[in-house]
């Protein structure tokens, strides 16, 4: 349920503080986003009722987005004079109100929750890397296997640290870092996606369908609603994607929800024709009635063993019957 202190505020800003000012500051499509989403984070870290005016926190939240994204440099508009003029406040009460919104919120300059993507992958300290021997340099000019540590660690680097913890069975570091990428980008599905697979790992299955649920929802979100014909595993920011919906069939599966797990494992193997997942082998076993539980404990088995025939069998047997998958190499 939305508080309805937050919505007020919320609403306060978007609606009569912004008013019909934003018609004159030529905004696309992601800027109302990330401005709207701005609005939302400021509006549910604030409580009680803002001391400010509402002109001067609506104009303050435009600058702020402003800074992020460098359009002051560009067009005076968007500069603190110019955005003063528009709303009829005074730059330094714009300016003051800004700097409280950027500390309450942790903004920072490439800030990757409200800044442009197109901006945010400018920033050159996701690029640069510390050597042990302290120089800096960027990750570019370095062989695969240089050690390094990132001089600015983007929420991906925190969600492969968080896997790297999870491999290790340090869930402590693990979830740090899982929220950590979250913090830095509240609607990054990978961080879900750590977060759903450290639970079903701790056989927290109620909490893991949770954070799988909304990987998989902000997924839908992303595509709005209509699935491509194609995810290649290949491309790195689809990953993402065929995780959310893989973890949130499992979860459906763990269930015994059989329907809604074939309808989205189905769903992967027309996405990812390469099935790099290993789909195929999960719905060889619900096609013959295996649940989750034992084909975890087949799966733990043959990896301990190192002997996945029976496995192979298994789908060699289902898809001979069902065809369900035919190798797209060969």
């Amino acid at each position: 349920m939305i508080n309805k202190d937050f919505k007020k505020k919320r609403d306060e800003i978007l609606y009569q503080g912004f008013g019909n000012r934003l018609s004159g500051l030529n905004l696309n499509t992601e800027d109302i986003e990330k401005i709207n989403k701005l609005v939302e984070a400021y509006c549910r870290k604030t409580k009680g009722v803002s001391n400010s005016k509402l002109d001067i926190t609506s104009a303050a939240i435009l600058w702020v987005y402003s800074k992020v994204n460098y359009f002051w440099e560009g067009d005076t508009k968007w500069s603190r004079q110019g955005l003063a003029e528009l709303f009829e406040a005074s730059p330094k009460s714009i300016g003051n109100k800004a700097a409280e919104i950027m500390k309450a919120l942790k903004i920072q300059y490439w800030d990757d929750r409200f800044a442009r993507r197109s901006v945010a992958d400018k920033n050159p300290l996701k690029e640069m890397v510390m050597l042990p021997s302290g120089m800096i340099d960027f990750r570019k000019n370095l062989s695969e296997n240089t050690p390094f540590v990132p001089l600015k660690k983007t929420k991906e680097d925190y969600f492969y640290d968080g896997l790297e913890y999870l491999d290790e069975e340090d869930m402590l570091h693990a979830l740090a870092s899982f929220k950590k990428a979250m913090e830095m980008d509240d609607e990054y599905i990978d961080a879900y996606n750590g977060i759903g697979n450290l639970n079903m790992l701790l056989e927290d299955y109620k909490k893991s369908k949770e954070y799988y649920q909304k990987a998989y929802i902000l997924t839908k979100q992303h595509f709005k609603g209509i699935w491509p014909t194609e995810l290649e595993w290949s491309i790195l920011e689809n990953r993402q994607y065929l995780r959310a919906i893989c973890g949130f069939a499992i979860c459906y599966w763990k269930e015994n929800n059989i329907q809604e797990a074939e309808r989205l494992f189905s769903l992967l193997l027309k996405l990812n024709k390469s099935d790099n997942q290993g789909v195929r082998f999960i719905v060889a076993a619900i096609l013959e009635k295996i649940t989750f539980e034992q084909y975890d404990k087949m799966q733990s088995k043959a990896t301990e063993n190192g002997d996945y025939d029976k496995i192979d069998e298994l789908f060699e047997r289902q898809n001979e019957v069902h065809h369900f998958w035919s190798n797209p190499h060969e």
